[in-house]
C-alpha cells in the first residue's frame, strides 16, 4: 500500500475502513495512520491499530504496514500493488484463536491480475511455515481457509497471508481482493442428563461435503467435563445421546462444536427429554452473530 503527502486517503467497503491523514513541510513531516474494522452487523466489535509515518524532504509517498486483526466480522478490501523496487506485495492478518474454537477467513471479490492464482494460508510463528492452506469454493476465485484450535491455550502467533502469484512486477492499485473473518464454533446453551431427563444431540450436515470436528461438554461453572469427535458426509444426521458421552453423564451444562466447515454451514439442535411428563425442551445450536 502507497500513502501520498498531503491527502487524506481512505479505502471504504461495507463497514470496514482503512484511512490515512497525512501533513508535510520542506522540512519532512509526520502522519499518523490509523486502521480500523467494524463487525458487518451491528458495529460490536472495534479493533484500531495506530503508529507514525514520516515523509523525509522531497519524498511524496511511502510504504506501511498495517497489523491488522482478523477477528469476527472483519471485513476489508485489500490490494497487492508493487512495492517500491519491483517487490510483490504480501498481505499479512494477526489472528487470535481461544482454545477449543474453529475459524474460516474467505477472500473474494478479487479483480485485476489476481486471478486463479491467489493464496490463502496459515502461517506459523516463523512467518514463513504454512501451517494449512485454502480451498476453492464457488465458480469464481473465492478462497475459503478453516482452521481449528483443539487445545486448552489460546493461540496468538500465527497469521493469515494473502498473496497471488500473478501480482509480481506488474499489479496496481485496481488488483484488490475483500478478507472476511469468522469464527464458526457452534453453542448450545443447554444439555441436561441429570435426573430422570436425557439429552440427544441432533446434528446434520446439510452440504454437499464432509465436515469434521468435535463436541465440547461443559458444567454450569464452565469446567470442560468431556468431548466427542465426529465426522458427518455430505446430507448426513448424527443423532447422539449425551448421556453416553464420558463425563457428560449424571449432570447438566452447555455445549459447543468446533469443526472444519464454513461459517453456518452445520445445523444442531439439543432435545431434553422428560419420561415421567412426555415434555421435550429444545435447545438451538447458533453460531457466533455476525
Amino acid at each position: 500500500m502507497r500513502l501520498t503527502r498531503d491527502v487524506l486517503g481512505a479505502v471504504v467497503l461495507g463497514l470496514a475502513a482503512v484511512s490515512v491523514a497525512s501533513a508535510a513541510n520542506n522540512n519532512g513531516a509526520s502522519a499518523s495512520r490509523a486502521a480500523q474494522h467494524r463487525s458487518e452487523a451491528t458495529a460490536t466489535e472495534h479493533l484500531s491499530t495506530s503508529d507514525s509515518l514520516t515523509f523525509a524532504p522531497g519524498d511524496l509517498s511511502e510504504g506501511v504496514t498495517l497489523a491488522l486483526e482478523l477477528s469476527h466480522g472483519f471485513a476489508l478490501l485489500g490490494d497487492l500493488r508493487t512495492l517500491p523496487g519491483n517487490i510483490p506485495d504480501t498481505d499479512s492478518y494477526r489472528i487470535s484463536q481461544k482454545p477449543f474454537s474453529s475459524y474460516e477467513a474467505v477472500v473474494d471479490s478479487t479483480s485485476g491480475d489476481i486471478g486463479p492464482t491467489l493464496a490463502l494460508e496459515r502461517i506459523a510463528s516463523d512467518g514463513s511455515t504454512v501451517i494449512n492452506s485454502s480451498q476453492a469454493v464457488g465458480v469464481g476465485f473465492t478462497r475459503s481457509l478453516r482452521f481449528r484450535n483443539t487445545t486448552a491455550a489460546e493461540i496468538n502467533d500465527q497469521t493469515v497471508r494473502v498473496r497471488s502469484g500473478g501480482c509480481q512486477t506488474n499489479c496496481g492499485p485496481d488488483d484488490v481482493y475483500f478478507i472476511r473473518g469468522y469464527e464458526t464454533t457452534y453453542s448450545v446453551p443447554r444439555f441436561n442428563n441429570f435426573g430422570t431427563q436425557i439429552t440427544v444431540l441432533l446434528l446434520q450436515n446439510p452440504t454437499n461435503y464432509t465436515i469434521a470436528g468435535t463436541i465440547y461438554f461443559w458444567d454450569t461453572t464452565g469446567a470442560q467435563v468431556g468431548n466427542q469427535t465426529f465426522t458427518l458426509t455430505a446430507k448426513q444426521l448424527m443423532v447422539l445421546n449425551t448421556a453416553t458421552v464420558p463425563g457428560a453423564n449424571g449432570i447438566g451444562g452447555s455445549v459447543t462444536i468446533s469443526h472444519d466447515g464454513r461459517y453456518g454451514d452445520l445445523s444442531a439442535k439439543t432435545v431434553a427429554l422428560e419420561p415421567s411428563t412426555g415434555f421435550s425442551f429444545d435447545s438451538p445450536a447458533l453460531p457466533r452473530i455476525r
